[in-house]
């Protein structure tokens, strides 16, 4: 046998050294224009071609363009000028978060997945919070906590509320990237717990561990807040089982999830 072919039949050598992978032909020309947008060779204001130009030059249908020009526009780079014009979004410190969001709406990301995050970056982010806390950001808190106790039957509102509390607490954190990691997490969550949390039962349960994790912060203990935290997590997958809900529910489509978790808990 010639050496060269002895060599590439080497126990555990592989002969590409990576797998084939096939990129839809939207997602190949979206990451085309996003490229020349994050590079800076298209400005904010520039006009993207038309999408008979896109489709002549990139070889694909209108619709295919359609569905790129969709995907760079949900990311924040792109905006509608008129109804047929569209330009390169102006930067802003949302892009990377509503770029992020995009990415986990077209992920098949389930609830399990969403709970895994959090399990991850929530304990962590409420440990740094606890050992960098400052008092205008504990003041912030407890003033959410005082409103969410007043609001507990109000659901859509103590909802937000909720978001806001773990948002503030990511910011307390310091760490700016962790934040932007965290709020599209939080965004995709907030129209299911509207559905699910459906009574004031549940909504106390959750504002007591808000407490927990508050008097752990003040007192300075960053294990414990992060251990509270993480139990205030596992607690709200518990809610959403008792719910009858599917883990592996998909939450690319949220109007979709709230009209199947409706059913649901009909």
């Amino acid at each position: 046998m010639p050496d060269s072919l002895a060599n590439t039949k080497q126990a555990g050598e592989a002969f590409l050294g990576q797998p084939v992978r096939v990129t839809r032909a939207y997602e190949a020309l979206a990451a085309i224009i996003r490229g020349r947008i994050m590079s800076g060779e298209l400005a904010a204001g520039d006009r993207i071609p038309s999408e008979t130009t896109l489709a002549r030059e990139a070889q694909v249908s209108r619709s295919t363009v359609r569905e790129a020009l969709r995907t760079l526009e949900e990311a924040g780079l792109i905006v509608r000028a008129s109804p047929k014009i569209m330009v390169v979004r102006a930067a802003d410190e949302e892009r990377a978060h509503r770029e992020l969001q995009g990415a986990l709406r077209r992920g098949n990301v389930t609830f399990r997945h969403l709970h895994e995050a959090t399990l991850i970056l929530e304990p962590e982010l409420t440990r740094l919070a606890t050992l960098r806390a400052e008092s205008d950001g504990i003041a912030q808190l407890q003033a959410n906590l005082a409103v969410q106790a007043d609001t507990l039957e109000d659901i859509k509102t103590w909802c937000k509320l909720d978001q806001e509390f773990h948002l503030q607490v990511a910011k307390m954190s310091g760490n700016p990237a962790l934040v932007m990691i965290r709020a599209p997490i939080s965004e995709l969550l907030a129209p299911i717990l509207e559905t699910f949390m459906t009574s004031a039962e549940l909504t106390q349960r959750a504002l007591d561990f808000h407490h927990r994790i508050l008097e752990e912060i003040q007192v300075g203990d960053a294990d414990a807040a992060a251990l509270m935290a993480r139990k205030h997590v596992n607690d709200l997958r518990a809610s959403w089982e008792r719910a009858g809900l599917d883990l592996e529910m998909q939450v690319a489509a949220s109007d979709e999830i709230v009209a199947g978790v409706g059913s649901i808990a009909g």
